[in-house]
């Protein structure tokens, strides 16, 4: 987890509920969402980010600093907090980035209101089950797995130290709540949502769809479903790249995420 001076850590209430929020910048809002391994903190990408847009890092419910609800079970459940959290924030016409499970949970929250969403980044986003290939498995596996599925060529991540050492105890309790969160939500159907390509097809929100084209977790035939449901998605493929481009190929990245915000 990484932070800057640039940087604000707090603790929002949404319904009753205390949420991690880590924050900075200024300009239109952006929120991103991570993914199935929690909140990674404040990354280089934020940063780079923050200079255009006061950008929002929330840790979703049940993950790092934020308790899971009683009543969030589900990815659907999670949405449907997530957009108190965006009400709580006062968030308007706000650009809302999200990767792998994040990404499936921002799609779901623009097919349930997009009133409010200026624009929409999925980054190797989940739920979309592929038809001719795989989505990998990632609970039942080491650690040390999930890292080489997650980058096609870790010596290409400015921070690659971060990924390679071995975690305290403090961090190993941390990713097995966060596991244990991401099961919960996302096990069956297998991180997937049968009948989100048909609520795409209402979300004519300009969509970025990012994807590393060597993708070993969420395969790139899941950009191209998720292109084909939405009436105004746009497919970025990034060469020599893996399942976290902003983390694996940054310069590209941002570069990609950039020219689309430009326009919008």
């Amino acid at each position: 987890m990484t932070t800057t001076e640039s940087t604000n850590r707090t603790m929002i209430e949404v319904a009753g509920n205390p949420v991690e929020m880590y924050s900075g910048g200024s300009g239109p809002p952006l929120l991103f969402l991570h993914g199935a391994g929690g909140n990674a903190g404040w990354q280089a990408y934020h940063e780079e980010l923050a200079k255009s847009y006061t950008v929002y890092v929330l840790s979703q419910a049940g993950f790092n600093g934020t308790e899971r609800p009683e009543w969030v079970y589900t990815i659907t459940d999670l949405c449907h907090f997530n957009h108190a959290m965006v009400e709580a924030l006062g968030l308007k016409d706000y650009v809302l980035m999200g990767s792998s499970m994040g990404g499936w949970v921002a799609a779901e929250m623009a097919a349930m209101s997009r009133d409010q969403i200026k624009a929409l980044i999925l980054v190797g986003a989940a739920g979309i089950k592929p038809e001719e290939s795989e989505i990998a498995e990632i609970f039942m596996v080491s650690a040390q797995t999930r890292t080489n599925q997650r980058f096609y060529d870790i010596s290409q991540v400015p921070n690659r130290e971060a990924y390679e050492k071995d975690p305290t105890p403090e961090e190993q309790l941390v990713a097995h709540s966060n596991q244990e969160m991401a099961s919960r939500l996302c096990w069956r159907p297998y991180l997937h949502n049968p009948s989100l390509p048909h609520y795409l097809g209402r979300v004519d929100t300009p969509t970025l769809l990012v994807w590393g084209r060597q993708d070993a977790i969420i395969p790139v035939e899941c950009g191209e479903l998720f292109e084909a449901a939405m009436p105004n998605a746009t497919l970025k493929v990034i060469d020599n790249c893996g399942h976290s481009p902003a983390l694996e190929r940054p310069a590209d990245f941002l570069a990609a995420v950039k020219e689309f915000l430009a326009g919008v």
